[in-house]
């Protein structure tokens, strides 16, 4: 962000910042801190009264109103039609964004309890989104918005696969890598073929932990950093992260995505989506498990060690599906045995 610089303890902004929305409330606001993302941003929800309540994101560093990415695409996906939370006031001073409480109820939380048809039709209602974003976002980019400048490139999606290697293989696992070189020639050919695919708007982290339930629709949430990328990102986050899908479910998925997106006037999909899909499966995947590292080992957060395994297992079925990474299949392998 620009212009960043450091600011006083969260609980001194937040008490300012209170005071003034809400000149009314008595002067001790009951705030309660929320559990939150992989970030460095702080939740909490403010309870105003019976029924009414608000969410609080706190940052680390200042931001200008104006070019804040998170407005921007907020606005963005508003103006396309996307249902977002509801923006009600921002301190790029303080650092703090007022927003729409939309409930605890995740598409994650919601998909552990629902019928098979409630299941599908969450999915292809999160698909159809992904489409709206892929052709209706891309086309209302312009250069003034911070995601147009930014994108899923080889250096990108190599440092991502880097963060697997240092925050996954080494602090949270402490492996001895014996064919580094063949590791790294397998990353880079992965990067190479993802990043010469065309590029859309992305969400970046388009998972069921990011969709909300709130009286029956779905709202899009943790949208600041999206950018362009392969048609097939948002999907494997929606299909592969944090949740356990049939390979039926997923295969009814990818062919309901493939007829809307056929639908949409100008939206080309690629002839081989089937293997960009599974390649940016295998990439994002192991970026995920670089996340759970660092979060584990670094930031001491040990609740991310329930998403390790399944991620594993998903990595090592596109990996089988495309074979032609012998390496990464290796480490994923001895990692399940393990």
């Amino acid at each position: 962000m620009k212009n960043a610089r450091p600011l006083p303890s969260s609980k001194q902004r937040l008490t300012g910042f209170m005071s003034r929305e809400f000149p009314e409330a008595e002067e001790e606001f009951p705030l309660t801190r929320l559990a939150g993302d992989a970030s460095t941003r702080e939740y909490f929800r403010y309870l105003a009264g019976p029924g009414e309540s608000f969410i609080l994101t706190v940052y680390p560093e200042t931001f200008d109103p104006l070019h804040f990415d998170y407005r921007q695409v907020h606005d963005l996906l508003r103006g396309i039609g996307l249902p977002v939370p509801e923006l009600i006031s921002l301190d790029g001073k303080l650092g703090i964004v007022l927003q729409q409480d939309l409930g605890d109820e995740s598409l994650q939380k919601h998909l552990a309890g629902a019928t098979e048809s409630e299941r599908r039709a969450l999915l292809f209602k999160s698909i159809d989104y992904i489409v709206i974003i892929q052709q209706q976002g891309t086309n209302a980019l312009t250069p003034g918005h911070q995601a147009s400048s930014l994108a899923f490139d080889e250096d990108k999606l190599n440092w991502e696969l880097d963060f697997f290697h240092r925050h996954y293989l080494g602090d949270y696992r402490n492996l001895k890598i014996d064919e580094e070189v063949s590791l790294r020639e397998e990353f880079t050919r992965l990067s190479s073929e993802l990043a010469s695919s065309a590029r859309f708007l992305c969400h970046r982290d388009y998972q069921v932990r990011n969709l909300m339930l709130k009286e029956g629709q779905i709202y899009i949430i943790d949208f600041q950093d999206a950018r362009l990328g392969p048609v097939s990102y948002d999907l494997a986050s929606l299909l592969k992260d944090s949740i356990q899908l049939e390979e039926d479910e997923i295969s009814e998925c990818c062919d309901y995505y493939l007829d809307q997106a056929s639908r949409q006037s100008g939206h080309s999909v690629p002839k081989d989506f089937n293997r960009q899909f599974h390649l940016m499966c295998i990439q994002r995947l192991l970026k995920a498990l670089g996340t759970y590292g660092n979060q584990i080992s670094v930031r001491g957060k040990s609740v991310y060690r329930q998403y390790v395994q399944g991620s594993l297992q998903r990595a090592l079925l596109s990996l089988q599906a495309i074979p032609e990474f012998p390496y990464i299949q290796s480490i994923v392998e001895q990692e399940l045995d393990s």
